[in-house]
């Protein structure tokens, strides 16, 4: 008597399409916002402008920087801003916030830890220096017609 009521519940059960995806449905939904589900709102707000770090000579060429000392644009960024946040944090302001003096203190505190990274074979013929620079892109704004790239730090290079 017992298998009887059960017998339809089955039946709906097994007629039901997806079960899998509506039994993760559900359980989501009771779960809520609790680690390690989560919908990351990191990624929920792009914003309107990237800033981006590369290294130039002295003739402000960029220089490919993964070839000049194994990193990339993306890790040297990602110094600046911690060297950044860092100074600015001393005074209680946001890195978005600082000063020209500012962002040129942390710009060679970046190219000071990148030198010694040099692969000297690398650096392209007739370079005496290399300068370390950022420069923000805005959304709806032509490369050519935004900001120029800002000069952070300058380091000449020992002659071989």
């Amino acid at each position: 008597m017992d298998a009887t009521p059960r017998q339809p519940l089955m039946t709906l059960w097994s007629r039901i399409p997806f079960r899998a995806m509506l039994v993760l449905v559900l359980a989501l939904y009771l779960i809520r916002e609790q680690f390690p589900f989560s919908n990351f709102p990191m990624y929920s707000n792009i914003s309107e402008e990237a800033d981006v770090t590369f290294v130039t000579d002295q003739n402000d060429k960029p220089i490919a920087m993964k070839a000049l000392f194994k990193t990339s644009s993306g890790t040297s960024k990602k110094m600046y801003k911690k060297e950044l946040g860092s100074i600015t944090s001393q005074t209680g302001r946001d890195s978005e916030q600082a000063t020209a003096e500012e962002r040129a203190k942390a710009g060679k505190a970046v190219l000071d830890m990148l030198l010694p990274r040099l692969i000297s074979k690398a650096v392209p013929p007739g370079t005496t220096a290399l300068r370390f620079q950022v420069r923000t892109f805005r959304a709806g704004v032509s490369p050519e017609g935004g900001e120029p790239p800002e000069k952070l730090a300058e380091s000449t290079l020992p002659t071989p």
